[in-house]
């Protein structure tokens, strides 16, 4: 009997031991908001970002020389689901004119044209491209028609907005 009382001391200090060294080193490795550093996973710059992921050339896509006739703000905390996300999310322009877009959340984002990314056009007639926090970018409506645009985040699908164009 004695000795299954010391074998149990002995397993709950060898257990707390280990409790001690390893709790602060899965600590150091938990996910915290706001913290992008990770063991898991490189820190890209937006120059190795964009390297990567070359656009295609497309002159819809190209900021037109048109004025700047909207402006949209992806908002601080847009990257979480049911939180606002752009401001406006529905943004008339004239045609010709350029929107600028510019991203004051801390993650990336993109202002693209569809429904989702299952729409089939896509990306086709207007894109951002990745925005990283910060980031600013502009596109131009010379090549669209008078219509209605919905448009979305390719990253996080369930931002959604639309534009129309006049």
């Amino acid at each position: 009997m004695w000795i299954g009382k010391q074998a149990l001391i002995v397993l709950l200090i060898l257990g707390g031991i280990t409790g001690a060294i390893i709790y602060p080193l899965f600590f150091g490795i938990a996910p915290v908001p706001g913290n992008m550093y990770s063991l898991y996973r490189l820190n890209l710059t937006p120059q190795d970002i964009a390297a990567a992921n070359p656009k295609p050339p497309s002159s819809s896509t190209a900021a037109s020389s048109g004025p700047v006739g909207a402006s949209v703000t992806i908002l601080a905390g847009a990257s979480t689901q049911g939180a606002p996300n752009y401001s406006p999310d529905a943004v008339t322009v004239k045609k010709g004119d350029s929107v600028a877009v510019v991203n004051k959340d801390t993650v990336p984002h993109t202002v693209t044209n569809g429904k989702d990314p299952s729409d089939p056009t896509t990306g086709k007639l207007f894109d951002t491209s990745l925005m990283m926090a910060g980031a600013s970018a502009k596109f131009g409506t010379t090549k669209l028609a008078a219509g209605t645009y919905p448009f979305h985040c390719t990253v996080h699908p369930y931002m959604t907005g639309s534009l129309k164009v006049q």
